[in-house]
């Protein structure tokens, strides 16, 4: 480590620009002087008698940051507000229901995972409350959470498939102001959501029909003008080997949601060459998020803020019509055919991708700073991904091979200590894409290089399936932001955090990266701030750095509202346990059957309970 201790200072920035910290927020923020979000979640799962009963919420401490000061960032003494930082609910499920909300269906019959649930509700709450706090107060600007934005994103959008292919989701036919929601629009808000200053979605690899269909959406919704696989291949900027990808993709997704119109004398499908096609796509299909995102955030208001008689789990489905208006004036109806339906883990897990999205889609919007700050990481991606890529392009030359680490963080932390007297806290990384998770770099001896290979430029596969993620929607990096000024050995932990790309900070062009997929070669633009940094780099260093300075042990080196966040999500944990818990016991001790086998433990409990009692030591 100390032979490498010159090469691992290049991927080290020590400190931080509070000038262009503060340029940066006025930019960003348009102000000096907002409003900031710190928030953090608990969970628990508790059994009385046959009742399991779920406990999850999110708390939250909100505060004010101050850019006037050259001397670096300013907050305020961090405040609770309870009418709009906490988001909580205690659920009772008989054993018996457990498995219509965490059951999943094998070849070896119901499996039911039940610690999935607290899990799944507690992730939910952090994501909602963020998102209706924004909503809520705009003076909001800055929002912390304990969590890592890119990798639920990743982590979600896959395991989500499932019940989406068997139209399981409670949210289908979910009436909203915008229309029934619609198998396609719960497709469409897995992965769509466009940013066109970023490029985003790009056009390629599996992508290529969501860059399409928003194209339709933005340009050929209004049923008149039409185009074709051609024209529509070309104003997404695809490859042009990717017509015939670009057709199957489309085919198929129609063939599934039918949401295209071909030529009256086309069906779209049978024709053999149907590159000439023309189509428009359906008018409402523009609106697919719109109606995704209502129905989602009345569900979050029924879970945690269920109505008296009602369960929070428990949601009824009423008469679907046509529109908004007819909804209001039959109630009546809707009453004698309303369908009770359970809100399943799986529908909490597409659930809280949606808040994700929400929160990024408001991030780009509003103009709002999302930082993800993650304690306990075993992520790889720099040592094995980013660091060879960067030397391939010839952006980073090391004298030495790094010393081998299963993760980035105990190389960083490793190093920190061993070349102390070299490395300052507080320091951070460069800031990498964060669909660096899913590629993997192909040496230069591979048969898929470059004839000609240049400079900032290197040839990638994916790491799974050769499937690459989603490039320009985030940013990460690693960060260690306290160290004695004593013994400068003695080092608070180092952290990682992610958030969103803003276009007008972070759009450079440092590397181009050529990927093989089929028998195309195609081009990803990772953002990567190597060579330069980007302004909201020095603004996050600069609001972190400021928030880890308090003389608290747990706290030290990382964040106090996050701290205050969690120890506020503890303390109401302890004292709604006892009160749950104890309601439960009081409901049965005034049972009017007192019959306790109606809800006693099973019977070998019941039983080992009742032989205890008479094991009296003589």
């Amino acid at each position: 480590m100390r032979q490498c201790s010159d090469d691992i200072s290049l991927l080290i920035r020590e400190g931080y620009n509070v000038k262009e910290a503060n340029n940066a927020a006025r930019k960003l923020f348009g102000m000096d002087k907002v409003s900031f979000l710190a928030i953090d979640g608990t969970e628990s799962q508790d059994q009385t008698l046959d009742i399991l009963i779920f406990y999850a919420g999110a708390f939250g401490y909100l505060g004010q940051l101050d850019f006037t000061n050259m001397k670096g960032c300013h907050y305020s003494e961090p405040s609770e507000v309870a009418e709009t930082t906490s988001v909580s609910a205690a659920i009772p499920l008989l054993e018996e229901d457990a498995a219509n909300v965490t059951g999943k269906a094998t070849e070896g019959g119901m499996e039911v995972d039940t610690a999935r649930l607290p899990s799944a509700l507690m992730h939910f709450a952090e994501y909602y409350m963020a998102v209706k706090t924004i909503q809520e107060n705009p003076e909001v600007k800055v929002v912390l959470l304990d969590k890592t934005l890119s990798g639920d994103i990743a982590h979600l959008v896959w395991s989500v498939n499932e019940s989406l292919d068997a139209d399981r989701s409670i949210l289908i036919g979910m009436e909203t102001e915008y229309g029934n929601v619609s198998a396609l629009d719960l497709e469409l808000a897995r992965i769509l959501h466009p940013n066109n200053a970023l490029h985003v979605p790009a056009p390629r690899s599996h992508f290529i029909k969501y860059a399409a269909v928003h194209r339709l959406i933005t340009g050929y919704a209004d049923g008149i003008r039409k185009v074709s696989y051609k024209e529509l291949l070309n104003e997404i900027g695809a490859n042009e080997k990717r017509l015939d990808k670009l057709v199957n993709d489309i085919t198929k997704l129609n063939q599934r949601y039918s949401f295209l119109h071909y030529n009256d004398d086309d069906d779209g499908f049978d024709k053999r060459d149907r590159h000439n096609d023309r189509f428009t796509i359906n008018s409402d299909a523009k609106n697919y998020w719109k109606r995704v995102f209502s129905a989602t955030n009345r569900l979050a208001e029924h879970i945690f803020n269920a109505k008296d008689g009602s369960h929070p789990l428990l949601y009824e489905k009423g008469l679907q019509l046509e529109n908004w208006e007819d909804r209001k004036n039959n109630n009546k109806k809707r009453e004698e055919e309303k369908e009770k339906r359970w809100i399943t883990a799986d529908d909490l897990d597409y659930m809280t991708l949606v808040m994700i999205y929400g929160l990024l889609r408001l991030a780009w919007e509003k103009k709002v700073l999302v930082i993800g700050l993650i304690k306990d990481i075993a992520a790889s991606e720099m040592i094995k991904t980013v660091i060879p890529i960067l030397q391939s392009t010839e952006h980073l030359k090391l004298k030495r091979e790094l010393p081998s680490f299963s993760s980035d963080k105990m190389l960083l932390q490793t190093g920190s200590i061993v070349n102390s007297q070299f490395t300052k806290a507080p320091w951070r990384t460069f800031e990498f894409d964060a669909c660096f998770r899913t590629i993997v770099p192909l040496s230069s001896c591979s048969k898929h290089t470059l004839q000609q290979r240049k400079k900032n430029e290197a040839r990638v596969s994916g790491s799974f399936k050769n499937v690459i993620s989603a490039e320009r929607m985030f940013l990460k990096s690693y960060i260690q932001l306290w160290c004695s000024e004593n013994d400068p050995t003695v080092r608070s932990h180092v952290f990682s955090y992610d958030r969103p790309c803003y276009a007008e900070f972070d759009m450079n062009e440092e590397i181009l990266l050529h990927h093989t997929d089929g028998n195309v070669d195609e081009q990803i633009n990772p953002i990567i701030h190597f060579e330069n940094d980007s302004g909201v780099s020095h603004l996050v260093m600069d609001i972190l750095c400021s928030m880890s300075i308090e003389i608290i042990p747990e706290c030290l080196g990382h964040n106090y509202p996050l701290f205050l966040a969690d120890k506020k999500a503890k303390t109401t944990l302890e004292s709604t346990k006892m009160s749950y818990i104890s309601t439960v016991a009081f409901e049965m001790a005034n049972n009017q059957f007192n019959q306790h086998a109606l809800h006693e433990y099973k019977f070998r409990e019941f039983r080992a309970r009742l032989e205890s009692s008479r094991d009296v030591k003589r």
